[in-house]
């Protein structure tokens, strides 16, 4: 049973069942270096903190020109106390700090990648070189799909069988629990996540005025930087209700009522979107997507356009309000992508996506012991004159 470090920025709930599989399969040690609790708006984070069946290791946190860091994660690394190391490229100190601490111990690194475009700032500009070297140097990477393992193969040096494949996977329980009312009048189109720039939130609002005179309702879930803009934009507009926050329990219920869930990303200079859970929740529940191709659940391969769900060019209000009215007009074709979703979104669960982490350690300690024997005999030549 390997000895793994998994070192991540913030148990967020979707990942607590991820941790308790790798738990049952590892000798693990969880390590998370940025309380971040003030950025939920969950009432219940709090609470649940330190919730789950896994190790967890509190260690010193400190903060470094405004960046999360936990040195005493490297410490650890460089006594031998673990055969690997699972990071992901968050947190601008702890990326390289782990990493470094990885070699210099001869720990094998596994890089988590979330990530399918480099962000266009001057800042990402100048770290691009050493993240594409982490990529290179790097034991094996787990990539949230398809597309970020493509992404990652673009970096000359990153060899295909280092890259292993872990689909994203949610709590499933309660949204298969969902029985859709398929024949809620009006038909609702439903909108779950942040009011930020990226999540196509203009785009979303210009396609349902298209929408507006079949009589469907918009519903919009969440807050967040665009919430003022949202209000304004939607105040003369009937049929669109800015719903607010709603925590993760009241999620199946919403859902329940939607005839879609449209998920309108954009790519922007600093972001894409990496993956989407939401889209899992929805397909749980027997509810077909609409997503845009910068959205990581479809370019990913979860998504299937005309089976599970319908995909439309990214910043195209026209293509997504006909995708909104094709599932408004033919409910009969909305159950079947919603009874389709619920049968392919089942292979995105947790033990498949444990296993995926478990085969990147156990390729990356192997490689990193071949390194190792290389490494011995000369040391021990190079000692005997």
């Amino acid at each position: 049973m390997p000895r793994i470090a998994f070192v991540d920025y913030f148990p967020t709930h979707y990942r607590r069942r991820l941790y308790e599989e790798l738990a049952r399969r590892a000798d693990a040690d969880f390590y998370f270096f940025a309380d971040q609790r003030e950025r939920w708006s969950d009432p219940n984070v709090p609470a649940a903190w330190n919730d789950g069946d896994y190790r967890r290791v509190e260690l010193p946190r400190y903060r470094v020109a405004g960046q999360a860091i936990m040195p005493g994660v490297a410490g650890r690394l460089l006594r031998g106390r673990y055969d690997a190391v699972i990071k992901s490229p968050n947190g601008k100190l702890m990326l390289p700090l782990i990493y470094g601490a990885a070699r210099a111990s001869r720990t094998a690194f596994v890089l988590w990648l979330g990530m399918w475009m480099h962000p266009r700032s001057a800042a990402h500009r100048v770290s691009k070189p050493m993240l594409e070297g982490i990529y290179r140097g790097a034991g094996a990477i787990v990539a949230y799909g398809d597309h970020i393992k493509r992404f990652a193969l673009q970096t000359p040096g990153v060899a295909a069988e280092k890259v292993f494949v872990a689909g994203q996977a949610v709590d499933s329980d309660p949204f298969e629990a969902v029985h859709p009312l398929r024949d809620t009048q009006p038909p609702e189109i439903l909108f779950i996540g942040q009011f930020k720039e990226f999540k196509g939130l203009p785009d979303l609002i210009d396609a349902y005025e298209r929408v507006s005179p079949s009589g469907a309702h918009l519903r919009l879930i969440g807050g967040g930087p665009m919430s003022d803009w949202a209000r304004q934009r939607v105040r003369m507009l009937p049929g669109v209700e800015l719903v607010g926050y709603r925590s993760q329990a009241e999620l199946p219920a919403e859902l329940a009522r939607a005839r879609c869930l449209v998920i309108p990303s954009i790519t922007t200079a600093l972001d894409r979107e990496p993956w989407g859970v939401v889209v899992n929740e929805a397909m749980h529940s027997g509810v077909p997507v609409i997503a845009t191709d910068a959205v990581g659940a479809a370019a990913g391969g979860l998504v299937v356009d005309g089976r599970n769900g319908l995909v439309v060019p990214e910043r195209d209000p026209t293509a997504l309000a006909d995708a909104m009215l094709r599932l408004i007009r033919d409910p009969e074709l909305a159950t079947r992508m919603g009874e389709a979703a619920r049968r392919d979104v089942a292979a995105f669960n947790y033990p498949r996506m444990a296993q995926a982490f478990l085969d990147a350690v156990q390729f990356a300690i192997a490689a990193n012991a071949r390194r190792r024997h290389k490494w011995t005999p000369a040391k021990r030549s190079g000692g005997a004159h």
